[in-house]
């Protein structure tokens, strides 16, 4: 008689909003859930490295809208601030889920911030951060008018080059849909003003970066020694989040925890199982 075969992971389903299909995946098990979060024109799979710590926690990564196995809905209205931080809590509701630490990369950790700050009902189910390769938006409108310009640019490379747009490991993610990644770019990316987000939030744009130091849940920062865009960003973080703690990963740039992934999961599990320890 054959023995039954545990499954490496559950079924691949998705999370629905208002008809549009949200993929993710979950690995199951009892340990810590950490929600993988990847940042613009990445997908899920830019955390195949780590899900070797799938039998120490409940690993649960997803596509963004406009990502790889996720829907690309032609609306504009489709894609929002609101609509990512929805998304999110749409992919933990279905995991039956409603408490995690949110591991994010590049945009996908500046929206966990985002998700953070969102109000109550939002914040209690983050119970850590990774910030990983980001920054906390901009205080100054004419710095972030900059970031909006070159997601604007993103946008018309893709509407001009389709999926050929995509560089480096970005082209391995799984992409089918160039409209969808275009749309995030000037509709995701971007910080806008008018987003429905930044529309409820008294300090409008600037609400993470003004927030920091409300935060009052442990925090791990993450960037590569090489990844200039963001390294200032990480020190200013790091500063003004209380009890903070910065990591600095030698001969790696953005994509840190592809570069140097051992060196990645063993912070990420010394984080996860530290701040476990003081509970």
């Amino acid at each position: 008689i054959l023995a039954q075969v545990e499954p490496a992971f559950r079924a691949m389903p998705y999370a629905s909003r208002g008809g549009v299909n949200i993929f993710y995946e979950d690995t199951g098990g009892e340990g810590e859930v950490l929600l993988l979060s990847h940042g613009f024109g990445s997908g899920s799979k830019l955390w195949d490295s780590q899900m070797e710590l799938r039998n120490k926690y409940r690993i649960i990564r997803w596509d963004m809208r406009g990502h790889a196995k996720s829907d690309s809905p032609e609306q504009d209205l489709a894609y929002s601030k609101q609509h990512q931080i929805d998304d999110m809590r749409a992919v933990l509701d279905a995991c039956c889920v409603r408490s995690a630490v949110f591991v994010g990369h590049s945009m996908g950790a500046y929206d966990n911030l985002l998700f953070a700050f969102a109000g109550s009902e939002y914040a209690a189910y983050v119970k850590a951060l990774v910030l990983f390769a980001t920054g906390p938006g901009f205080q100054k409108d004419e710095a972030r008018a900059a970031w909006n310009t070159q997601a604007e640019k993103m946008a018309d490379a893709f509407e001009r080059k389709g999926l050929e747009a995509l560089v480096g490991s970005d082209r391995s993610k799984g992409h089918r849909n160039w409209r969808g990644l275009a749309k995030s770019a000037r509709l995701v990316n971007a910080q806008r003003p008018e987003d429905p987000y930044f529309q409820r939030q008294p300090e409008g744009a600037a609400v993470a970066v003004a927030r920091l130091e409300k935060l009052r849940i442990p925090t791990l920062i993450i960037v590569g020694a090489r990844d200039k865009a963001f390294s200032r960003a990480a020190e200013m973080m790091n500063a003004k989040i209380e009890g903070a703690r910065l990591v600095v990963i030698p001969d790696a740039g953005h994509m840190a925890n592809e570069k140097c992934p051992q060196v990645f999961n063993k912070e990420l599990s010394a984080f996860v199982d530290g701040f476990r320890s003081k509970l």
